[in-house]
């Protein structure tokens, strides 16, 4: 065999069809039932494709670092070229707020038929049902690149080339298990530790919970240093839960505050600006001058009454008329509009995670070609590589995106023998 795929999600249904039409023979393995199970539930079951935005914005929702490693996979699949080729492919789109595209059936599974159908019209063969319990360099026939798969149930595979598309740790009940990661550490390839990302997080604060139900749809979600630095924001919409805070808003900024909780450093602490429009001197021009209580002044700014109510009481301000604040109670009502901390304990873990933060350095592969640097002829695509993208569709972009690259680099590697 050329080129064998490991797992048909997003990632390895591009790979996969990418290198059939770039001429290799390509067998994709999946141990679930059926292809794409991942990409059913994404999106809330709608299947949030991509992005609008124009390529050079949406590049931006990468750090630097990851901009740069993948400037060769994003500008050969930009958003619109996959949204033109759904569309051409017969599924209609259409886009929400925040620049989320969606299939105007609001049908994940058009999206997973159209994926699947692509790949099988190239050339490939799926085999679904088949699990891969392990793999190795195969040092008898293949030559540099060539691996063995070992199959459950007996048996095994060699093929020239592999591409992994395993995926991560998220929705483990999609048959994500996170084993292509194990495979990599059994070979030497070093992982950074693997954490729950866009998953909604977890308060121990019992006034939090008193707000279950609330939304914040213009707050801006902050991560600060013990200094008060901010070293992260998200102007997105905030639920509070009756375990803590959810929506998008906190779940973008959840991989970096649980990382930086695991890791060594100073952890971060999770704020909101509920009125990021506003300065300090116009708050209290509008909280302190002129007649009527707080709470009608917070709810004037778009503040929701449960969460005024809740705030003030929080800073023993319930009943407390503003013209008789001592300076210091008026600073630190200022200041709590400006940066409200919500006490974090940690996140629901994996089972209501996203995606995972954390795997193979982006060091360890080579930019143009997703190929391992430690283990020629293996490249890698998907949640399997340490990038962490926001809601929004750039996961998804991201899937395609290094998971055709993928493909097409480890069937231009085959040269005489395709």
């Amino acid at each position: 065999m050329d080129l064998c795929v490991v797992g048909a999600g997003a990632a390895g249904l591009a790979a996969a069809r990418a290198a059939a039409e770039a001429g290799a023979e390509v067998l994709l393995l999946e141990r679930g039932s059926r292809p794409g199970l991942k990409i059913l539930i994404s999106g809330g079951g709608r299947c949030n494709l991509t992005t609008a935005l124009p390529l050079k914005e949406a590049e931006r929702v990468f750090s630097p670092e990851e901009r740069r490693f993948l400037r060769h996979a994003l500008r050969a699949c930009p958003p619109q070229r996959i949204r033109n080729w759904v569309e051409e492919a017969g599924v209609p789109t259409y886009v929400e707020d925040f620049d989320k595209v969606f299939p105007r059936s609001d049908r994940a599974e058009d999206v997973r038929r159209v994926l699947v159908q692509a790949a099988l019209e190239a050339g490939v063969e799926l085999r679904c049902g088949q699990r891969v319990l392990g793999l190795s360099p195969n040092s008898r026939g293949s030559g540099a690149g060539g691996f063995e798969l070992r199959l459950e149930g007996g048996g095994a595979l060699r093929c020239k080339r592999l591409i992994l598309a395993t995926g991560g740790l998220s929705y483990p009940k999609t048959g994500s298990s996170g084993d292509g990661f194990g495979w990599l550490r059994e070979m030497g390839v070093p992982l950074r530790p693997l954490l729950p990302a866009l998953v909604p997080l977890v308060s121990p604060a019992g006034w939090l919970h008193s707000l279950t139900g609330t939304t914040l749809p213009d707050a801006e979600c902050q991560l600060r240093t013990s200094g008060g630095r901010i070293v992260a924001r998200r102007r997105r919409p905030l639920l509070f839960t009756h375990f803590g805070i959810s929506g998008p808003g906190p779940m973008d900024l959840s991989g970096a505050l649980l990382r930086s909780r695991e890791e060594k450093g100073e952890p971060l602490g999770f704020f909101v600006d509920l009125c990021p429009e506003a300065d300090l001197e116009a708050l209290r021009e509008h909280c302190f001058e002129g007649r009527g209580g707080l709470q009608g002044r917070l709810r004037a700014l778009g503040i929701p009454r449960r969460v005024a109510a809740t705030l003030l009481e929080t800073l023993e301000l319930g009943q407390a008329s503003p013209a008789e604040l001592p300076r210091a109670k008026r600073n630190r009502l200022l200041s709590t509009l400006k940066g409200w901390e919500l006490p974090i304990s940690g996140s629901q873990g994996f089972g209501r995670a996203e995606t995972t933060s954390g795997g193979v350095p982006l060091s360890e592969m080579a930019p143009r070609t997703l190929e391992l640097k430690r283990v020629p002829g293996l490249h890698l695509s998907g949640e399997l590589l340490d990038v962490d993208a926001p809601i929004g569709g750039f996961s998804f972009w991201l899937a395609f995106a290094t998971g055709a690259l993928a493909g097409r680099a480890a069937a231009q590697s085959l040269g005489s023998s395709l």
